[in-house]
C-alpha cells in the first residue's frame, strides 16, 4: 500500500511548514513582491496611496496585485490600512534582504518635549518633494517615512529615547545631494516643534509673574 503524504498538523514545527501547507512557497510575481517589500517593516500599516508613492505603481496595478495577496493571505485589511499577515511576514523574510538607509542627521531630543504632538505635526504632510507615506511605532520607536515625488529615494525620520535619526536609501551622490536639500523643511519643523515645548513653560512662568 502506498504511503500517504498527508501532513497531520500536530506535525506542524516551524513557520516553513505552515508555508507548505497553504501552498505559499512559490516565487510571487514582481508586483506582488513590490507590495510585500512596501509592507515588510514591523507593524507597519499603509494607507493604498501611501503604498503607491512608496512603490512608485498605478492605482489599478496595486489594486490587483492587493486582490492577489489578499486571496493567498498574505496581507490583511483594517480601518487603518493594509499590513502584512503573520504568513505574509514570514514569507517576506525569507524571500527577501532589507534596504539599507545611511543616516545623514542624529541630533538630541530633550526628554521633556511631547514626542506625540511632534510625531502629529509631521505626520501626513508633505515636505518639499517629499511625500508622505507611514507611520511605523514599535515599543521604544517611531518611524515617519516619505518618498521623493518621482521615487528616486526615501526618508526616514526615527524617533527614539532622546535621540532623533534622519536616514535615506539614496545611494548616487546626486541623489544624496537632493535627499539633503529636501530634508531640510523636516528638519526645519522638528526644531521649531522642540523651541515651541521648551518655550510654552517659559512663557506661562513670565505670564503668571506678571499677572501677581
Amino acid at each position: 500500500m502506498k504511503e500517504s503524504t498527508f501532513t497531520r498538523m500536530d506535525e506542524v514545527k516551524s513557520p516553513e511548514d505552515i508555508l507548505k501547507l497553504t501552498n505559499v512557497y512559490e516565487e510571487p510575481r514582481p508586483n506582488d513582491s513590490k507590495v510585500l517589500e512596501a509592507l515588510s517593516e514591523n507593524n507597519s500599516i499603509f494607507t493604498f496611496s501611501g503604498i503607491m508613492r512608496k512603490i512608485g505603481m498605478h492605482q489599478e496595478t496595486l489594486s490587483r496585485s492587493l486582490s492577489r495577496l489578499f486571496e493567498q493571505d498574505l496581507v490583511q485589511k483594517s480601518q487603518n490600512g493594509y499590513k502584512l499577515s503573520k504568513k505574509g511576514a514570514i514569507l517576506k523574510k525569507q524571500t527577501s534582504s532589507k534596504t539599507q538607509f545611511t543616516p545623514i542627521l542624529r541630533a538630541y531630543l530633550p526628554s521633556d518635549v511631547d514626542v506625540a504632538k511632534l510625531i502629529d505635526g509631521l505626520a501626513g504632510r508633505w515636505f518639499k518633494n517629499l511625500r508622505w507615506i507611514a507611520l511605523i511605532e514599535n515599543k521604544d520607536e517611531h518611524l515617519l517615512q516619505w518618498t521623493e515625488e518621482s521615487g528616486l529615494f526615501q526618508i526616514n525620520l526615527r524617533i527614539v529615547p532622546n535621540s532623533i535619526i534622519i536616514e535615506t536609501n539614496a545611494k548616487k551622490s546626486n541623489q544624496v545631494k537632493a535627499a539633503l536639500i529636501s530634508v531640510s523643511r523636516i528638519i526645519e519643523e522638528v526644531f521649531k516643534s522642540i523651541l515651541n515645548f521648551q518655550l510654552v513653560p517659559a512663557v506661562n512662568l513670565t505670564n503668571n509673574a506678571l499677572a501677581n
